[in-house]
């Protein structure tokens, strides 16, 4: 999707949202979730002596409004607000704060119909290391069908760009992802996901590296992990694949325990990623 693309129809949806006369409206009620996770490979390193682990923090708020168009059509415009922390290496911190909006459309009555959504986001991005700083936007569609009271099925396309001040961060991917949910009690329930994304993959070197000059054109070198290593980025695709356990808490809250894997390879340059969440999630 062209980033032009993108910008105007990003804008047509804040007109409408400003233009459309809401039958219905709910209170911007605040969403926040906040999560923990361990990362095998937080350098993304191909070779064993660079490959570093580390528990990294994330914490993310969402108050968002319903408009309904119509009796098949609503808008959902929203406000975000982030932040992500490694203990370990402080460099890594980083805060966004930006726009969401989403509009869905029910194809036909009942709960079993499907849902399709059209999504953007734009966020200012702030982090330590100045070079990381800069605005990320990104475009999402969604297609949703529930399969029985207990399954729900989810295809997703994401489009997602970071325009860093330094080049070596900058970021343009295109995601591809299929979810699948399962009820298995009132209170529990289970999530699998599979994706397959390309695009640009950050990653870290201790040098020399003279292999990365013909891969990797853009590159810096750093210490945000203690010591001399180069940051560059490449092409590459990844695969991977996800697995996740839901408890409910109460009516409002929720918490999920789940696991990841991550596979990006590049001619001679392979990575892999294992990564352990569990993350809480509270409606206001």
């Amino acid at each position: 999707m062209k980033p032009l693309v993108v910008r105007l129809a990003f804008a047509g949806f804040a007109a409408a949202c400003f233009f459309a006369p809401p039958t219905r409206a709910e209170n911007w009620a605040p969403n926040l979730s906040l999560a923990t996770t361990w990362n095998s490979d937080v350098t993304n390193a191909n070779r064993a002596a660079d490959r570093i682990g580390a528990l990294q923090f994330a914490a993310e708020a969402l108050a968002g409004d319903r408009i309904s168009l119509a009796r098949s059509d609503a808008l959902f415009p929203a406000v975000h607000l982030g932040a992500d922390a490694t203990p370990r290496f402080a460099a890594l911190a980083a805060a966004a704060a930006g726009l969401r909006g989403e509009w869905q459309h029910k194809f036909g009555l009942g709960p079993l119909a499907p849902v399709f959504s059209l999504a953007f986001a734009g966020d200012f991005v702030g982090a330590r290391e100045p070079g990381r700083r800069g605005i990320s936007r990104g475009a999402t569609l969604t297609l949703r069908k529930r399969l029985d009271a207990a399954t729900r099925l989810a295809l997703t396309q994401e489009f997602s760009r970071l325009d860093a001040r330094d080049s070596v961060y900058d970021r343009r991917a295109a995601e591809a992802a299929l979810e699948l949910a399962r009820d298995l009690t009132p209170a529990v329930g289970l999530t699998l996901a599979a994706f397959w994304r390309t695009g640009d993959v950050l990653s870290y070197a201790t040098p020399p590296r003279p292999e990365l000059v013909a891969l990797a054109p853009n590159r810096r070198t750093v210490d945000t992990f203690g010591r001399p290593m180069v940051a560059y980025s490449i092409d590459a695709p990844t695969v991977g694949g996800k697995i996740g356990v839901v408890r409910a808490l109460d009516v409002a809250s929720s918490a999920t325990l789940s696991y990841e894997y991550r596979a990006t390879e590049r001619g001679p340059l392979r990575y892999t990623n294992h990564l352990v969440s569990l993350a809480l999630v509270r409606q206001f």
